[in-house]
């Protein structure tokens, strides 16, 4: 009887042993699993570098050093073409006069082109002008004209040589220019992944980055350019540059798990308090869902936003759209963000949802939906924007949402610019979809949580306008015309265009300036992601300062 009690009692233990070994492995696998996914949602880390920043100095000292070694005036200036490396069609005039002065450079325009001129302003003995707006594989007619204090001018003209485009740079056609309509300034052509370049109103390259860039060309409040460049081996960098080519700043950012060099990968914009918020990839299996605020002074991550904390988890659980391939699930794909200063908000918008959402910054609550009001949960119901009309469109797989100055007079109201894709993706009209592509302004009442069409342009051009991906809508402050970008459009013959069409703000729009970018392949990188009309020389930029440093 004792013998069989030990035998019940040590298969018992073993039993138990077994039941505790199981019940620990699981676990242990569970936490295993849960590493793996921590390891691979891993947060994105920023710093600064100082590689191009070290560079850009030894090429400043040698331009000192050889400009003190030579003896330059005004009538003799010392011109280095393309001084930093980055900026082809760009020179520096370097020199002295015996009197404080101020001075003024004209590069001279072809074929009617408006000259492109610069006072730079305060008197002084030393000279450092930027000569920005050469024709490229030409000689250039330049002008300096300098008035000293005590009044006494001076004029000297001379020829700057420039070598020709890069192959791989699309020169535009014009269709169609107005220069007396036209909002001042140069239009920047921003491609997906190439030069980021500027024609005048002659549809001519008047300057152009040679840092390839990936979506990316801003101009900051101090006059600077940011870029994403994609020509070297880093694959998160944002640099910070002047119209010269000096780099100014270079911020690195970095995730693990992920080795793709797009990190950065549609869009970063600056915040009031100067720090730059960039959307990232975070190498986990959602990806382009968020957002990591860059410190401007120390380089460091201070913030992140990532959308799959701010949207239903049924969006990015279930979702079985485009964008799903490797591994990768493309549920929200953000391309791009804009700041609302009148609250403090951010607009995000979302290709893969059919959205665009304010919410709160930093704290992440939402504001608003604009989309169509099909699949969402209860919850959200809340902050869907009711349409004034039974026939208004909410955007598909839009682009560049911006909010607009005070339209109406009426502080209850918010006006948002946008270019319609007019691609569903997750939800809208399914029959219109594909029809055109559009820019549209919509008038979105906070308190009454409504909104309106109240303007728009390329749905009469019809499938010809028709942009299957990217595209860009800009007010322009000074005249209230909208410079758009329709960037991936199939011509009568299935050949490739980019357009990009200003038009007047007028309840009619019409065209004062179109130019057509074509050549390039289905794969291809220079096709025109967006556009802006800028002004070549800033107004709030400094002068360089080769000589105090």
């Amino acid at each position: 009887m004792r013998r069989v009690y030990v035998i019940i009692v040590s298969l018992s233990i073993v039993v138990l042993a077994g039941v505790l070994w199981f019940v620990l492995s699981e676990e242990m696998k569970k936490e295993q699993m849960v590493n793996e996914a921590e390891e691979a949602e891993s947060d994105p880390s920023s710093s600064k570098r100082s590689e191009e920043i070290d560079e850009q100095q030894q090429l400043k000292e040698d331009l000192k050093t050889t400009y003190e070694d030579g003896d330059y005036s005004f009538t003799n200036p010392m011109i280095e073409k393309d001084p930093y490396n980055f900026s082809p069609l760009s020179a520096l005039a370097l020199f002295q006069t015996d009197e404080a002065a101020e001075v003024t450079v004209i590069v001279e325009g072809k074929d009617g082109a408006k000259d492109i001129e610069k006072t730079i302003s305060g008197s002084r003995t030393e000279h450092e002008i930027p000569i920005l707006g050469l024709y490229p594989d030409a000689t250039n007619q330049v002008i300096l004209q300098a008035e000293t204090e005590s009044g006494e001018t001076m004029k000297h003209e001379f020829e700057v040589e420039t070598s020709s485009l890069p192959d791989d740079l699309i020169q535009p056609t014009i269709e169609e220019s107005h220069p007396e309509n036209m909002q001042d300034g140069l239009t920047f052509v921003v491609p997906s992944k190439k030069y980021p370049y500027a024609v005048d109103e002659n549809a001519q390259v008047r300057w152009y980055s040679s840092m390839q860039s990936q979506h990316l060309f801003k101009r900051l409040e101090n006059g600077h350019i940011l870029l994403a460049p994609k020509n070297k081996e880093e694959n998160g960098e944002l640099v910070v540059m002047d119209m010269l080519g000096d780099i100014q700043d270079s911020y690195n950012v970095e995730v693990e798990n992920y080795e793709n060099n797009d990190i950065i990968h549609h869009d970063t914009i600056e915040l009031p308090n100067g720090n730059l918020l960039a959307t990232v990839h975070d190498g986990a299996e959602y990806i382009e869902d968020e957002m990591i605020e860059i410190d401007r002074e120390t380089g460091e991550t201070v913030n992140v936003v990532d959308m799959k904390e701010v949207m239903p988890s049924s969006f990015y659980e279930d979702y079985s759209g485009p964008g799903i391939e490797n591994g990768e699930v493309d549920w929200f794909h953000q391309n791009a963000v804009s700041y609302d200063e009148k609250d403090d908000a951010i607009l995000v918008s979302s290709r893969s949802q059919d959205i665009v959402v304010k919410m709160d910054y930093p704290d992440g609550d939402i504001k608003w939906i604009l989309g169509s009001h099909e699949n969402w949960p209860s919850s959200y119901e809340q902050y869907l924007l009711e349409p004034e009309s039974e026939d208004m469109k909410f955007p598909g797989a839009q682009h560049a949402m911006t909010t607009l100055p005070d339209q109406d007079q009426n502080d209850a109201t918010s006006d948002v610019l946008l270019f319609d894709n007019n691609k569903v993706i997750t939800r809208g009209d399914e029959g219109k979809s594909e029809e055109f592509s559009q820019a549209v302004q919509y008038r979105i009442n906070e308190e009454d949580h409504t909104v309106e069409q109240v303007w728009s342009y390329g749905k009469e051009r019809g499938e010809e306008f028709f942009s299957f991906i990217i595209g860009d809508a800009d007010h322009l402050p000074d005249d209230g015309n909208r410079l758009i970008t329709s960037g991936y459009m199939l011509n009568s013959e299935d050949e490739r265009e980019s357009r990009i069409v200003e038009v007047t703000g007028s309840n009619d729009p019409e065209v004062v300036f179109e130019i057509l970018l074509t050549g390039f392949t289905e794969d291809a990188n220079n096709k025109a992601y967006r556009a802006e009309r800028m002004p070549l020389y800033p107004q709030n930029q400094a002068n360089p300062s080769i000589f105090q440093r």
